[in-house]
């Protein structure tokens, strides 16, 4: 029978709600900072802007495996109020990020001096990006601690922060005439600031006495979490870099248009499997089965899903004229598509947080993944001959890709 009262008192629909309404909200102000974008630049530099986000979420491919593996560590010590343990977790951490930033850093700017023509991006530009790398290996610290502690509202309003800053920054800067540069720095420097808003936050963390502690981010016991979360942002950043490679400059910045609306489903989608991650691995961490975590999470992102395509089926034309102008009409055709494939791309992403919440994915599992990934990249690769075949193939592939993973990545 229904309850509102014993609904209400649900920690995963409390945890979910709270969590998606403020990632949500963030979201809402990062698609603003896009449809700025898309309208002050135009398509062709609103299109390098989309691929340079795009890297800027791969170099997020650590801040995933990061914030997933400390969240599961956190859950298991918070359980037992064990901060000593916590803080030496992030004590090591911190250190070894730091390290590691540098050294891919200077990987990345040797990477770039070979790809920049390819992508036709300024060297500068990709060099100016490299920075977020250092972001990125230390701002999921503190945000895993938070999660294994379920403090979803502080994560929540740090976000929606941050990406209040970069709206304003970027728009103010791309206002002035720093065009692409200053969108970029608009997204440095919020994400830079919200880092520094999230150590109050910890404070009986960081006052705790230290207990050495130490996780190997490429461990045995981590390195399938690192993969799959590694395969999973390739994924999702796959189409954009590769019509901007196919593509002539401004197909490629309405394509870019096209997927950032198919990329709100996998946004919402998240924000549901990141309140999931932290009850279903403390359930298993207690003994207790998860299953109905997942039940609850699955009809949740469908309904997400169900929604989202509709809207983007019936009215294409018209978001496309609210939210950006009459230059991007081009793509109204595709956005259908997009939504199916970004709808089982979000259902295979919350398939794998799900087994690695309960310790169950393993390194055959990352191998069938990549596997998948990477026929999909040749299928795309070498059919292109328009943007509607691109697109259609993009959302046949996450389709079946979704469907191998259900039938093979399970025991």
């Amino acid at each position: 029978m229904f309850n509102l009262n014993n609904i209400l008192r649900n920690e995963f629909f409390l945890g979910s709600l709270i969590l998606m309404i403020l990632i949500n909200t963030g979201n809402v102000i990062t698609y603003v900072l896009h449809f700025s974008m898309a309208r002050l630049l135009g398509p062709v530099d609103y299109g390098i802007f989309a691929v340079l986000t795009n890297i800027i979420f791969i170099f997020s491919m650590p801040a995933v495996s990061i914030q997933t593996l400390i969240s599961k560590y956190t859950t298991r010590y918070n359980l037992k109020k064990d901060f000593g343990r916590i803080r030496g977790i992030f004590s090591y951490l911190m250190k070894e990020s730091l390290v590691i930033s540098a050294m891919l850093y200077v990987a990345f700017l040797i990477i770039s001096l070979y790809v920049y023509k390819q992508l036709k991006i300024s060297f500068f530009l990709l060099a100016l990006t490299g920075i977020f790398l250092f972001i990125a290996f230390t701002y999921p610290i503190l945000i895993g601690i938070l999660q294994g502690m379920k403090r979803f509202n502080a994560w929540g309003w740090n976000y929606v922060i941050s990406c209040f800053i970069k709206l304003v920054i970027a728009v103010l800067l791309v206002t002035i005439g720093f065009r692409v540069y200053g969108a970029i720095i608009g997204f440095i420097l919020g994400n830079f600031i919200s880092f520094l808003m999230l150590f109050p936050l910890i404070k009986e963390i960081l006052h705790s006495k230290k207990i050495e502690s130490r996780l190997d981010i490429f461990s045995r016991e981590s390195l399938p979490t690192v993969l799959s979360m590694l395969v999973i942002v390739i994924m999702y950043s796959m189409d954009i870099i590769l019509a901007k490679i196919f593509f002539n400059p401004e197909i490629a910045g309405k394509y870019a248009i096209a997927s950032l609306l198919g990329k709100t489903i996998w946004f919402a989608a998240s924000a549901v499997g990141n309140a999931m991650f932290p009850i279903s691995s403390e359930k298993y961490e207690t003994g207790k089965k998860s299953r109905g975590v997942m039940t609850k999470t699955y009809f949740a992102v469908i309904f997400i899903c169900i929604t989202a395509v509709f809207i983007l089926a019936t009215f294409p034309e018209f978001i496309i004229k609210i939210l950006f102008d009459a230059r991007y009409l081009d793509v109204a055709n595709i956005l259908s598509y997009i939504g199916i494939g970004f709808s089982f791309f979000s259902l295979l992403n919350i398939h794998i947080l799900h087994k690695i919440s309960v310790d169950k994915l393993r390194m055959r599992h990352v191998f069938i993944l990549a596997i998948l990934m990477v026929l999909q990249f040749f299928v795309l690769l070498f059919v292109h001959s328009s943007l509607e075949s691109f697109s259609i193939l993009f959302m046949i592939s996450n389709i079946i890709i979704f469907i191998a993973s259900i039938l093979f990545i399970q025991k």
